[in-house]
């Protein structure tokens, strides 16, 4: 089962913008409700206040039989002199047998809704209040007012209450975008810092982009690699000395064991003393790849400065050839031109020359070793051998294991070589078989930083 790596970034931002616009969208529906109702109530109240006038009015100048002079649209006049033709108020008056006594000169074809209760009621497009008149002879008092300006009051506040809502959540969102991304960026460049730490890197962490929240966490951190710290420093200490004092007295027993050969004259006894003298150069080696594996640990890699690399390579190559087997089984391609690195030269040479043994080795063919380092910046090391499977060709990358148990080695060079190699920025690419060959292994170091050929 994969799991699925979730970004602060996205989880931050939805976790503020949602809630937010779901607020937005509640906070409008409210501000349209409340506003709509008490529009309403200031309307209703208005249109009550101009009924009761009308009505008071009517029950003043009407004649016995109930009909008006007509100055009852004089007494309206106001509202058809301050509103526009489509929302002027209208009146009937009608008595109680429902006929139409009385009506407004703007009433036009605008039928009047049968059976319409006393009090508010509403109609398609109209606000209708109806009153009660008992003088000079029962009926009733209609008013009418369109609702096309509450409609547009009510639009218009919506409208604008949405756009200074979707005004002020579109200014949220950047804040809050800004502000999350500057956070994220922050722990972002703490989770980097803290990413470089490494075996070779247990200074403390950079407090700088560290949160108050955050900062016991670290203090934690720092303490778990000050203590890592200190303990691989004693076990690299221990290696080191270790190797150190063991060189002096090896080294003494190594010359008591070669003097002794020359004086022994029985087979037997020679053979012995060869024997030991094989088991302590085999001593040596190892308190040597003890040590290489040692400044491997300490951070060795990379120099303070930039130089050419090719004459360490070719200073290799002509030790190798000085030590190696006859010319027909060694091939060397020397380097030429420049190649400026800051691969520090002594990590080159401990790689270059675990490559080298390596390939002298574990030859076991008619073909000859080569070391190719012809092509600037590359350096190829390849034998003669029967071909790896890929499970060995990974298994032979870590520590303490050998292609083969009965070897001469102890499987301690390839992994100091890789480990230098990730230091200094170069590359280890090892494959079996070699390129356009069914035999063989090839190691190939890539160095960084290219510089012009003269």
């Amino acid at each position: 089962m994969t799991l699925r790596r979730k970004s602060l970034l996205k989880s931050l931002i939805s976790s503020l913008l949602l809630p937010a616009f779901a607020v937005m969208v509640v906070g409008v529906f409210i501000v349209y409700h409340v506003f709509n109702d008490e529009y309403d109530e200031l309307f209703d109240a208005s249109l009550t206040s101009k009924a009761h006038l009308l009505l008071a009015f009517i029950e003043s100048t009407s004649g016995e039989t109930g009909q008006t002079d007509g100055g009852a649209d004089n007494l309206l006049s106001f509202d058809a002199n301050l509103r526009a033709a489509d929302e002027h108020l209208l009146f009937w008056y009608l008595d109680s047998a429902g006929d139409i006594l009385a009506q407004s000169a703007s009433v036009g074809d605008l039928t009047l809704p049968a059976g319409l209760p006393l009090g508010i009621s509403t109609a398609p497009d109209y606000r209708f209040l109806a009153l009660a008149a008992t003088r000079p002879v029962a009926g009733t008092v209609i008013v009418a007012e369109p609702t096309a300006e509450r409609t547009e009051a009510t639009t218009d506040v919506v409208t604008g209450v949405v756009v200074g809502f979707a005004l002020l959540g579109l200014l949220f969102a950047v804040a809050s975008f800004w502000a999350v991304r500057r956070s994220v960026a922050m722990i972002a460049d703490l989770s980097g810092h803290i990413a470089q730490k490494n075996e070779h890197n247990l200074s403390p962490i950079d407090r700088h982009n560290a949160f108050v929240e955050i900062t016991p966490a670290i203090d934690t951190l720092d303490s778990l690699m000050s203590r890592l710290d200190g303990a691989l420093a004693a076990e690299r200490a221990f290696a080191t000395n270790a190797a150190h004092e063991l060189r002096t007295p090896v080294a003494i027993c190594l010359a008591h064991v070669q003097r002794l050969r020359t004086q022994l004259d029985d087979p037997a006894q020679a053979g012995n003393a060869a024997e030991i003298e094989a088991g302590l150069k085999r001593l040596v080696r190892l308190i040597e790849r003890l040590l290489q594996a040692s400044r491997a640990q300490s951070g060795l890699g990379l120099n303070a400065v930039e130089m050419d690399i090719n004459p360490v390579i070719s200073l290799l190559m002509n030790e190798m050839q000085n030590r190696g087997p006859a010319s027909d089984a060694l091939v060397l391609k020397p380097p030429t031109g420049q190649w400026s690195s800051r691969v520090d030269p002594d990590a080159l040479g401990i790689i270059l020359n675990n490559l080298f043994d390596n390939a002298l080795k574990y030859a076991s063919g008619p073909a000859p070793t080569v070391i190719d380092a012809s092509q600037s910046g590359r350096v190829v090391v390849s034998n003669d051998c029967a071909p790896l499977a890929p499970a060995d060709l990974e298994a032979i990358k870590k520590r303490f294991i050998r292609r083969a148990t009965l070897s001469d080695g102890y499987g301690l060079g390839l992994s100091i070589a890789q480990d230098l190699c990730r230091q200094s920025g170069c590359t280890l690419d090892i494959v079996s078989p070699k390129k356009g060959s069914t035999r063989g292994f090839a190691a190939v170091v890539t160095l960084p930083q290219r510089a012009a050929q003269p």
